[in-house]
């Protein structure tokens, strides 16, 4: 066993796959047509159709619906030209954006069947997420693995030298305690939330109709850290 202590100085990293406990469903309603009316006729229909298909689903016994949100119409027109540079009648376009969230996941596939029924309505994303108050709690997790992650490195880098006990000094973000910052896509080098926040929809077993079957991807937290120890 030596008698001297020594100090090392390590980076640690850790990275954990957690399931969404949120998807979004954004909604886009839009038209257009020769004049007003012939635009603006579909999008308000639709939009009736959609909010109070949702209001159904807020209202009702343990809905699935956390929350959601309405962009008002919007009406606009513009002037086409022809290939020969001549100025064509007005075009009219109507225009609605809507967003469902739910926390329970069971609901979305029939919403999303349901609503890309509807004319003028097209279903632009699908996005999975975590809340914040359980992403702190699942980032502090990562934390304390990346920092066991860098004991360990530590201890390994010690093995061989006979030393039993090792105190921490300093327990940093990259880059704080002088060690180079190692390439990553990640570059603040903190604790990150990445996920590609989509679902692939497949159809459901033909024993089940034409409902889709949601498979969220999974949501990947990585933390790194410096650590220095002393070893004796």
């Amino acid at each position: 066993m030596n008698d001297l202590p020594v100090t090392i100085t390590v980076a640690g990293h850790a990275e954990r796959e957690y399931a969404p406990n949120r998807c979004t469903v954004a909604l886009q309603v839009h038209a257009d047509g020769a004049t007003r009316e012939q635009a603006a006729d579909p999008v308000t229909a639709a939009v009736a159709t959609l909010t109070g298909l949702v209001a159904d689903l807020r209202e009702g016994p343990d809905s699935p619906v956390k929350r959601w949100t309405f962009d008002q119409v919007r009406h606009t027109r513009y002037r086409p030209y022809n290939n020969e540079g001549k100025t064509l009648p007005w075009r009219y376009t109507s225009s609605a954006s809507i967003t469902v969230t739910f926390h329970e996941f069971d609901a979305v596939g029939a919403f999303v069947e349901r609503v890309s029924g509807i004319e003028a309505v097209t279903v632009s994303d699908l996005r999975w997420w975590i809340t914040r108050k359980s992403r702190q709690k699942k980032l502090a997790e990562v934390r304390d693995l990346a920092v066991q992650n860098a004991l360990d490195k530590a201890k390994g880098y010690t093995k061989s030298l006979g030393y039993n006990t090792f105190r921490a000094v300093a327990i940093a973000d990259p880059g704080m305690l002088g060690l180079p910052t190692p390439p990553t896509p990640y570059p603040s080098g903190g604790p990150v939330l990445r996920s590609a926040m989509r679902a692939d929809m497949a159809p459901a077993a033909e024993t089940s109709g034409p409902t889709f079957a949601l498979e969220p991807d999974r949501i990947g937290i990585t933390a790194d850290v410096e650590a220095r120890f002393e070893a004796s």
